[in-house]
């Protein structure tokens, strides 16, 4: 025991720090999602487990002790946080699993009930017995076998036990019976699952110390060096399997708009260049996603302003040559082109040429019509955008040759 007095308090503390890390991280998340009953409790459930490993480490024991002036009263109010603890992963997988239904509700609150007992006799047995000397690392054995502590000491441990295997045994069956389910919750159920396993080895470690207490043997390290590393371990573990499915989706969405946000950028550049749609109205620096919104608008704003010069029958001669190139095209192009590059290299053809027509006639100009058709993937055209050179050479192959019969305004690319 004297050998980890000086690392037991470090792995709390550095516990409880990673427990909260994740809130302090997805912070402004949580303040704009603050509606989303699923990561109300997900935070919950950090801090819960950020209180019960502070409130662990032996100087919080002792520091607890020393403001309330009562002997050993860290004891029940660590173990009344533990039980908590149990209850919110009970309820949050219960919600989580089975969401809000009538089955679902009574079982919720059954938890609440029978845990909220459990506290409240964690606190009666604790003020029945006679926990005189002060413990900060050794109470659960030291007190093994006084009576009323005893139980309490029991209790809470059995409760611990009994939530961890209830949850593990509600995630083996929530796999089995979903079959189909996304990455992120995958790693959730995995790391909830490691996280069940593991606390079920601290109370193990902890039952382990108090029997041997009981029949005449010191295994007190047990309880004082291993079971707080698992313990440690487990909760860290539990929240983050709880948290990951979340904070997994909003990292993946967060990814894809900032992909997306940055191929459109030739695009935007171009047309911020020859057709600005007016700036934007908006006060203070905007997230990734509204800062794609807005250059999706200005994109789409631009657009409808050129839409007068867009030249359908250059556009549709356009993805046809790239899609079927004569051998001068081909041995120029240098490559084969899948059909939605095609149609980006001819959306961007037919963009360059009518940035060129607006440009020498501003006001001629066809009937305005539509360009969703003809530019449908803003993305395909950005992208064709980063190879002037090739956008260039369909389009001086296409202006070429002699025009065929225009086809209708609704003509849809090839498959």
């Amino acid at each position: 025991m004297d050998a980890s007095e000086d690392v037991i308090p470090h792995i709390y503390y550095l516990a409880a720090a990673v427990a909260l890390l994740p809130l302090f991280l997805k912070m402004r998340s949580i303040i704009r999602a603050r509606h989303e009953s699923l990561l109300r409790v997900v935070s919950l459930l950090l801090i819960m487990a950020f209180l019960v490993l502070a409130s662990a480490a032996p100087q919080s024991i002792a520091l607890i002790n020393r403001t309330t002036g009562v002997a050993n009263i860290a004891a029940p109010w660590v173990y009344s946080l533990l039980t908590a603890f149990s209850a919110c992963c009970l309820l949050m997988l219960i919600a989580w699993r089975d969401g809000i239904s009538p089955a679902a509700s009574r079982a919720m609150r059954s938890v609440i009930v029978v845990y909220s007992l459990v506290i409240v006799a964690l606190w009666v047995l604790f003020a029945l017995g006679d926990p005189d000397v002060e413990r900060l690392r050794d109470f659960d054995t030291y007190y093994a076998n006084e009576p009323y502590l005893r139980e309490m000491i029991m209790l809470y441990i059995v409760a611990h036990t009994v939530a961890d295997i209830v949850n593990f045994v509600l995630l083996r069956s929530w796999e089995h019976r979903v079959r189909h389910v996304d990455a992120w919750l995958r790693a959730g159920l995995l790391l909830m699952g490691a996280g069940y396993i593991t606390t079920l080895g601290f109370n193990g470690l902890k039952l382990a110390a108090v029997v041997g207490r009981w029949s005449g043997h010191d295994l007190d390290w047990l309880s004082t060096r291993a079971a707080p590393l698992l313990g440690a371990a487990g909760s860290i573990v539990i929240g983050a399997g709880f948290l990951i499915p979340h904070a997994g989706q909003a990292a993946h969405e967060f990814w894809r708009a900032g992909l997306r946000h940055r191929r459109l950028l030739p695009l935007y550049r171009l047309l911020k260049q020859h057709v600005p749609a007016g700036p934007s109205t908006l006060v203070g620096k905007p997230d990734i996603h509204t800062s794609l919104t807005i250059r999706e608008k200005e994109i789409r704003d631009s657009l409808y302003i050129l839409a007068p010069y867009l030249d359908h029958e250059l556009h549709r001669r356009a993805r046809r040559a790239v899609l079927d190139p004569d051998p001068v095209l081909g041995e120029a192009l240098g490559r084969r082109f899948a059909p939605r590059e095609a149609e980006g290299v001819a959306g961007a053809v037919a963009l360059v040429a009518a940035i060129a027509a607006r440009a020498e006639d501003p006001g001629r100009g066809a009937e305005w019509r539509s360009p969703d058709n003809l530019l449908r993937d803003v993305e395909a055209v950005s992208r064709a955008l980063r190879r002037p050179d090739t956008v260039e050479t369909v389009h001086r192959n296409v202006a070429a040759r002699p025009e065929s019969t225009p086809t209708a305004w609704n003509d849809t690319p090839a498959p």
